[in-house]
């Protein structure tokens, strides 16, 4: 085929539109890459589900097309979904050491581990499968072995930044490669795919660095134990808690699996250094002289099942908070999360603990570029055309406003969302008039698939509560046999409820006087004329929306 004529489409699967869930998918003709694969936290309404993952139907449909898959860092909403893509799909995979160290502890919990094949993918590295040449471009991040993607076509080139920020004094030295991206620019960047999630937010990011300044004042200041938590995967984060504990005499407790298994894995690959001297040895964080103490946990966003969760409400086996204890919330909140967070640092004040979180004072930074480091980048990759990824639909929208402010067209500006194809030709640009399919899939604790519609069951269930209706029929005359029965759950309160019973009864008794008997010796008909004089009732009466179960006992 003309490459002139080979459509170059782009097909966000997640990520866009949202935060979290990313899968961007990059087509050329008939072969096909995927940067990053992954998953979302629930929240309160998707009850019942672990995880959420992105539908894979489209790349089932097409998995002939897919060469590779490309991972930016190690972060879950990036990685979590290999596992589940892996039984649909035997491609490699690539990534930093440490990003695919997190894959590997996935996969040899699914027991996947010899199915898929894992590629190491440094910084400047060139791979080339089909029509594709990617080369890994080093970004800063809030996690080490952060990457974007510069993936040269025939038809152009497309930089993919990841998550991204400019850190110029990074933990680790390892700066974001600016050297490249305006390389490529030089070169000529067809497109610029580029993070959104700090788009609203002006200036330049901080460095990670000037947390060290915060927690250390915290450390000086602190005469009793000191209590942290982070994300799991902040690895520099954690590199510095565990510097300053060293330096004021504390020892270090991780307490959350996830922590532990992340350091486990970080420490072997040589990510993060943790001296003996800063271990508890044997000895139990509880018994170590609340001075000398540092607990490092899990429950960031008041998650009701994490350790810091449980040490709020005194649920905790090992550790109790105590009067004297200051707790550093060293983490965002995110989007969605600002009730539970605030229903933990309640609870933490109700046990006596000081609580210093990110409103208060400078524990966090960002791991993502501000408005001035996202017109760096354009300034730098100057792309013939632009896609905001990564964010919610405000987000994508600020970041296309903010490039056409630094001189992108607006014609030239795509902003998609999950299941949008967007094509271009090096002359032209265009959003498809058809979606792919795409959404969302639930994943529960067991790693089984529960249905869209049993989570909408659930959902209606916990807001309007249900109805059972048990109704005795007489099949030869269709007539009732006795008063009806009904059972209510999450619908009204106790004191308010006869009432309310009296009057349902009443309808479903007016019903069956008023109805014709051929029409109620069918049960189905019964179940549905029922259906629809209760919804009207509740709806009327109570505006609710209770699921209602008419059950029809023949005699």
């Amino acid at each position: 085929m003309d490459d002139a004529l080979t459509p170059l489409r782009i097909i966000p699967l997640g990520g866009l539109g949202e935060i979290g869930m990313n899968l961007m998918i990059v087509e050329y003709g008939e072969a096909a890459i995927i940067i990053d694969c992954g998953m979302m936290f629930p929240d309160g309404a998707t009850l019942g589900v672990d995880v959420i993952i992105p539908d894979f139907t489209y790349i089932r449909e097409h998995r002939e097309r897919f060469l590779g898959i490309f991972l930016t860092h190690g972060h879950e909403d990036h990685i979590g979904a290999v596992p589940f893509l892996a039984e649909e799909l035997t491609v490699p995979v690539f990534g930093t050491p440490l990003a695919l160290g997190f894959v590997r502890d996935k996969l040899e919990e699914f027991s996947l581990h010899h199915v898929v094949e894992l590629r190491t993918i440094e910084s400047r590295q060139v791979v080339e499968l089909g029509p594709f040449r990617i080369e890994a471009l080093r970004v800063t991040h809030s996690i080490v072995d952060a990457l974007g993607f510069a993936v040269s076509t025939p038809a152009g080139t497309i930089i993919h930044t990841g998550d991204f920020k400019i850190d110029h004094t990074p933990v680790d030295g390892k700066a974001t490669d600016l050297g490249r991206f305006a390389h490529y620019g030089e070169e000529g960047v067809l497109l610029l795919m580029s993070d959104s999630t700090n788009a609203l937010v002006p200036g330049h990011c901080p460095s990670e660095r000037s947390v060290a300044g915060a927690l250390g004042r915290v450390f000086s200041e602190a005469a009793g134990r000191i209590i942290i938590t982070t994300f799991a995967s902040h690895i520099h984060r954690i590199q510095q808690i565990i510097d300053l504990a060293r330096r004021n005499g504390r020892k270090v407790s991780l307490v959350g699996r996830s922590l532990v298994d992340n350091v486990e894995t970080a420490e072997r690959l040589g990510y993060i250094r943790f001296p003996r001297e800063v271990r508890p040895n044997a000895q139990r964080a509880a018994d170590l002289e609340p001075s000398r103490s540092v607990i490092l946990t899990t429950g960031t966003q008041g998650e009701p099942s994490s350790a810091l969760s449980r040490m709020a409400l005194n649920e905790h086996k090992q550790i109790e908070i105590v009067p004297g204890d200051i707790v550093v919330l060293s983490a965002r909140t995110i989007p969605g999360n600002e009730r539970t967070v605030a229903h933990l640092i309640d609870n933490l004040y109700r046990r006596g603990a000081e609580v210093i979180a990110s409103d208060d004072a400078a524990v966090h930074v960002s791991g993502h570029a501000c408005q001035e480091e996202l017109k760096t980048v354009l300034a730098l990759t100057r792309p013939r055309y632009f896609i905001p990824i990564h964010g919610t639909l405000r987000h994508l929208v600020h970041h296309a406003r903010l490039a056409q402010a630094v001189g992108i067209p607006q014609a030239r500006t795509l902003v998609l969302t999950n299941g949008m194809v967007a094509e271009i030709d090096g002359e032209r640009a265009t959003i498809l008039p058809d979606a792919v399919t795409h959404g969302k899939v639930f994943i529960d604790q067991q790693a089984e698939e529960v249905s869209e519609i049993v989570v909408r069951d659930r959902q209606h269930l916990a807001e309007d509560g249900f109805v059972i209706v048990v109704a005795a029929v007489d099949s030869e005359r269709g007539r009732l046999v006795r008063d009806p029965e009904i059972i209510t759950r999450g619908l009204v309160h106790v004191d308010a409820s006869q009432d309310i019973l009296d009057e349902v009864r009443g309808l479903v008794v007016g019903m069956f006087v008023e109805s014709h008997p051929d029409e109620l010796r069918d049960p189905d008909v019964v179940q549905e004329k029922m259906r629809g004089i209760l919804k009207r009732y509740f709806r009327k009466k109570l505006s609710r929306r209770p699921m209602i179960l008419p059950v029809i006992w023949e005699m």
